[in-house]
């Protein structure tokens, strides 16, 4: 079955490198938003019967940016879908690198949404035959899908990376208790007995304030600390400043999903990080890693 790439406006990047790595034809989208505010899509051909019969893969991030909140990436990735899908595509596969709302999969408050598994709803109602994410923030919601689901694990490409940067004597520290699993997986990437060090976290769940604390012994240690998203930053630059204030030679601030919203670069490399690494399913400057390759092996 012939197959063609759709690249969507947030993964302009990640989409063309996939469909390289396929040896496939791309196609971009025209988007704007009109006067009230709705969102305007439309997959830039002439001709819809290079859709029709034929294989879709639709790349689309849905993570906000400078550009576009995530609810509008959403909004472009229901939009490409429902277009193929009206225009005969006879598969549909949609690689979402960065999945929005996989954060809100909890209730901590009474009257709190559990939006997490809504959007996944929201992706079965469109009937695509397959999904791939990255790293999804809480992979338990994939379980609500009714078409085949893979959550891509991106920690081996960003620990190999480090690596190539010179990184030596690697300690990686988790920011908290809730990524100490993550963590541990990701050091095992850098050999065996690779130590991971935790701080103690506390958020306020009404302010969303955080205080974080910990005293460990980084001397001389090039310190990784990594995390699935940087938002604003806050927790990793509060966790960058122990880590220095612990000894530490060098850090680098990781996350597969680098959104760096507000001043989050600005807090991070205030607080001491000497790179900020993140992959390029968020498109952005610090996309120093591609998911390209990993993505199209699990597409082929």
């Amino acid at each position: 079955m012939e197959k063609i790439v759709i690249v969507g406006p947030s993964s302009q990047i990640l989409g063309v490198k996939i469909a390289q790595e396929l040896g496939i034809e791309s196609i971009n989208t025209d988007i704007k938003k009109f006067p009230d505010g709705e969102n305007y899509l439309r997959i830039n051909i002439e001709d819809e019967t290079l859709i029709a019969g034929k294989e879709v893969i639709i790349v689309q991030s849905t993570g906000p940016s400078a550009s576009a909140d995530q609810n509008a990436r959403l909004m472009e990735l229901f939009m490409m879908i429902d277009s193929v899908k009206r225009m005969g595509a006879v598969k549909i596969i949609a690689v979402v690198p960065y999945l929005a709302y996989t954060r809100q999969d909890k209730i901590f408050r009474p009257g709190e949404t559990q939006f997490a598994n809504a959007i996944i709803h929201m992706i079965n109602y469109f009937g695509i035959d397959e999904l791939y994410s990255v790293d999804v923030h809480a992979p338990i919601v994939l379980n609500e899908c009714t078409c085949k689901a893979i959550n891509i694990d991106s920690m081996k490409l960003l620990a190999d990376y480090i690596k190539s940067i010179g990184a030596r004597n690697i300690v990686v520290v988790a920011p908290d208790k809730g990524a100490v699993e993550r963590s541990g997986a990701f050091a095992n990437y850098f050999g065996e007995n690779v130590p991971v060090e935790v701080f103690e976290k506390e958020r306020d769940v009404k302010t969303g304030e955080i205080k974080m604390s910990g005293a460990l012994n980084l001397k001389n240690k090039d310190v990784v600390i990594a995390d699935d998203i940087i938002a604003t930053g806050g927790t990793m630059a509060t966790a960058i400043k122990l880590a220095k204030t612990s000894g530490a030679k060098k850090v680098f601030a990781v996350a597969t999903h680098a959104l760096l919203l507000e001043q989050a670069k600005y807090r991070i490399l205030k607080a001491g990080a000497d790179e900020i690494i993140g992959t390029d399913s968020i498109d952005n400057e610090v996309c120093k890693v591609s998911l390209a390759k990993i993505i199209a092996d699990y597409l082929k």
